[in-house]
């Protein structure tokens, strides 16, 4: 009887008729489309041959056979079903194989919109070319001024109509997902499924056919891939498929949307709704509070970022390095931006390093008013590597940006915390002619491009979104210095990068070292920047588009747990990958929180709309980050200072599978260590509405409403770390959470200490006042 048994079990699965066909092929018929799974075999690393199924059997020879069935779950939402597919080996043996379910779509037309996030955007169907890390473009021929997007190579579907493919494993996105936007059905479709299986880490493959109008979407188990991607490369993978004996089986999980959409924002919208609709709610861990986790980075900071040699005084990340970029960064990567938690946080001590810091600036400012890229103890150097020495002056837009918008909030902190008197009148002759070349700038071109000329105010290179911060700047710079032209260049950059950018489903160019790539820095400092247009201009339209740009920065945020080896410097202290922020679709990391911001456009985008997805997204970052600071109760980098934070937060195995989970031995970095401080200084420790249900919890405590009466709110608040917390409270009504936050908001927080371990009540009464401790 035993060796008829999987005879059985098959004749039973065809009298059922529960095939793969008969369940997907009705739901996708809207896209032409059909999902049917198959059985692959391997020559090494290389797919060999697929085996579809046929009424769900796969008999290889007359000894190998392969069964499988599907689960359909009915979903109340029309468009949505949820899959598992169950692959059995009924009999035989099968050497280096796996298995997978293929969903091909016919009637393929090549401007639909690929998405895989932070590995895919637009198909990544931009113009490619081969130049070894650092890239930059040297060739004036490749940079002429109407030059497309220009990216490295990275796995991508083709700009010309020929077959193509992009091959990854599910740890090459911040979701586990793949989809893509029809413009001409008004359609999308998303897929997601789980991170791994028992086989392994699975696998992600787009391939398009535009001769045959064909494409597919492969989730195939385990992940096998013929090359795999490293930096600005493809090379072959290390991959591997298994060895299958008799009744061996795998499950694979997966839930599919098919939904109209009527335009890419609203394809994004859903996206950003889905993105965690099969991994479910992540955990939260609590280790330190954001008040002890700041004065530790702070203290690290105080002892070992400032450089005096006498004659140059200022804050920089690596005071004894030769190398410039261990000095002064314009901006991006530097000053003002690491001074900007010190100004919240001021001592005597640190307004004079800040003091002193902003007056190095005006020496890295050129003719133009735009600033240079680096300053080394007097010495100047531009952001185009090779020719650093050479062409000094040729330096990011990016910079310019971020100095005229971080010092500008910086004079505003010192003023409102009684440091006015030692803020140099010089600045703000300084700060306008930089909004000043910027308008410049923008009336010369049109556009801010990427990369400038700072004596000559000529384009370098032009292009991406990579000036979006400037959008901001000179918002704020407008509002500060009455000068209308600020807010007329930053409204229509608002609306070129909305335009051009956005709805074509791509914001990138950020970092100076990815050339165009689509990356998480641009995303963040357009949605930053659209927020801010819209507190300042009080338009409904800016808080919509804003809307559309905070959701494509979702899809760059890891959205689940994902589960790191256990002997990985994360693995080690258990670390939730959730809230992490990918760098680009080149560097292929996830890091701790925004580079370089707070992400508290994500709180002024809660209160003026009270959608929750923004609170759990900015909850997801602010509270995940603390666990990448090095303390003595989390050594997380090895040889590194209490206060120190990585960049690394590998998923992926871009950098070889020894650094998943795994930090730099003994690195510190500055840049990070100011996003930390960034994220849980500028945000609330809880955010709380007195007249509504609304309660956000980002430090590391535990909060609950006891009760609400005509005195207050009454409010529950523990501290379960070891460490004694201060926790900064934002409480509001439902009206003024309509109002405008604007900037350093953080200072008229009211504080409340609460010691390791303890518990204690605390009465808000209703415009926020805290009237009992």
């Amino acid at each position: 009887m035993h060796k008829y048994h999987w005879l059985i079990s098959v004749l039973g699965l065809l009298i059922s008729g529960c095939t793969a066909e008969n369940k997907t092929k009705p739901f996708l018929s809207s896209l032409d489309g059909e999902a049917l799974p198959y059985v692959y075999r391997y020559d090494g690393n290389r797919l060999e041959e697929s085996y579809p199924f046929q009424k769900d059997i796969v008999r290889i020879d007359e000894v190998t056979v392969w069964a499988s069935d599907i689960d359909q779950q009915a979903s109340g939402n029309e468009g949505v079903s949820e899959l598992t597919y169950r692959f059995q080996l009924k009999k035989g043996h099968m050497s280096n194989a796996g298995v997978g379910i293929e969903f091909k779509f016919e009637n393929w037309d090549t401007s639909n919109q690929v998405f895989a996030p932070a590995a895919v955007y637009n198909g990544n169907r931009f113009r490619s070319l081969n130049i070894p890390y650092p890239p930059y473009i040297y060739d004036k021929k490749e940079k002429e001024p109407d030059m497309p997007v220009i990216i490295t190579q990275v796995p991508r579907l083709s700009v010309q109509p020929e077959p193509s493919r992009i091959e990854m494993l599910t740890s090459n996105c911040t979701t586990p997902m793949l989809s893509f936007y029809s413009p001409s059905r008004q359609k999308g479709f998303i897929l997601l499924t789980t991170q791994d299986t028992w086989l392994g880490n699975s696998g992600f493959t787009i391939r398009e056919d535009p001769e045959e109008h064909t494409a597919s979407f492969i989730v195939a188990a385990p992940g096998v891939r013929e090359k795999k991607y490293v930096m600005t490369n493809l090379v072959d993978s290390e991959d591997h498929a298994i060895d299958w004996n008799e009744g061996d089986s795998v499950s694979v999980r997966l839930k599919v949307y098919n939904f109209d959409a009527s335009s890419l924002d609203i394809f994004f919208d859903r996206l950003f709704e889905v993105r965690k609709a099969l991994s479910g709610k992540n955990e939260y861990i609590d280790r330190m509070p954001f008040s002890e986790t700041a004065s530790v980075i702070l203290d690290h900071h105080d002892r070992t970022k400032w450089l005096d040699d006498g004659r140059y005084k200022y804050i920089c990340n690596q005071p004894d390095s030769d190398s410039p970029y261990g000095h002064i960064q314009t901006g991006w990567s530097g000053i003002p931006v690491y001074a900007f938690p010190q100004a919240i946080r001021p001592t005597p001590q640190r307004v004079s390093r800040i003091v002193s810091s902003l007056n190095m600036l005006r020496l890295a400012q050129g003719k133009s008013g735009l600033f240079y890229g680096m300053f080394k103890k007097g010495e100047l150097f531009g952001d185009n590597f090779n020719e650093m020495n050479e062409r000094r002056s040729i330096a990011m837009i990016r910079r310019t940006g971020l100095v005229l918008y971080q010092s500008l909030q910086i004079e505003d902190l010192l003023e409102k915390q009684g440091f006015g008197s030692q803020i140099d009148p010089e600045w703000d002759n300084m700060l306008r002619k930089a909004a000043d070349g910027l308008v410049t700038l923008w009336n010369r071109y049109g556009q801010f491009g990427q990369f400038v000329d700072v004596e000559t105010g000529e384009m370098d290179i032009n292009n991406s979104t990579a000036g979006a911060i400037n959008i901001a700047a000179l918002a704020l710079a407008s509002r500060k210095y009455g000068d209308p032209r600020y807010q007329e260049v930053a409204e229509a950059a608002g609306n070129l990068y909305y335009e051009r950018d956005l709805m074509q489903g791509y914001t990138g160019g950020g970092p100076a070292e990815i050339l165009q790539c689509p990356d998480s820095e641009s995303a963040a400092e357009l949605a930053e920047s659209l927020t801010v247009l819209y507190e300042i201009t009080g338009k409904k339209e800016w808080l919509d588009k804003a809307r559309f740009a905070a959701a494509m920065f979702s899809s760059w945020v890891v959205s689940y747990d994902y589960k790191f080896p256990a002997g990985s410097d994360l693995g080690r202290i258990g670390a939730k990958a959730t809230g992490s922020v990918w760098a680009s679709v080149q560097n292929e990391h996830s890091a701790p929180g925004i580079y370089i911001l707070s992400g508290d456009f994500l709180l002024k985008l809660y209160r003026a709309t009270g959608d929750e997805r923004y609170a759990e997204l900015l909850k997801d970052i602010a509270h995940n980050v603390v666990q990448y600071v090095t303390t003595p109760s989390n050594p997380l980098g090895h040889g590194s200072a209490p206060g120190s934070v990585s960049e690394r937060v590998n998923l992926s195995d871009w950098e070889g599978v020894g650094g998943i989970g795994n930090v730099s031995a003994g690195d510190s970095n500055m840049a990070w260590e100011t996003v930390a401080l960034l994220s849980i200084l500028q945000n609330p420790g809880i955010y709380l509405q007195t007249d509504t249900d609304k309660l956000l919890v980002l430090d590391h405590v535990n909060a609950r409403v006891l009760e609400r009466t005509d005195k207050g709110t009454l409010l529950e608040i523990e501290n379960p770390t070891d460490f004694p917390a201060q926790i900064a409270v934002f409480a509001e009504t439902k009206v003024e959470s309509g109002k405008p936050l604007g900037c350093n908001a953080c200072l008229e927080w009211p504080k409340v200490d609460v010691g390791s371990k303890e518990k204690i009540k605390v009465l808000i009464d209703k415009n926020g006042n805290i009237l009992v401790r």
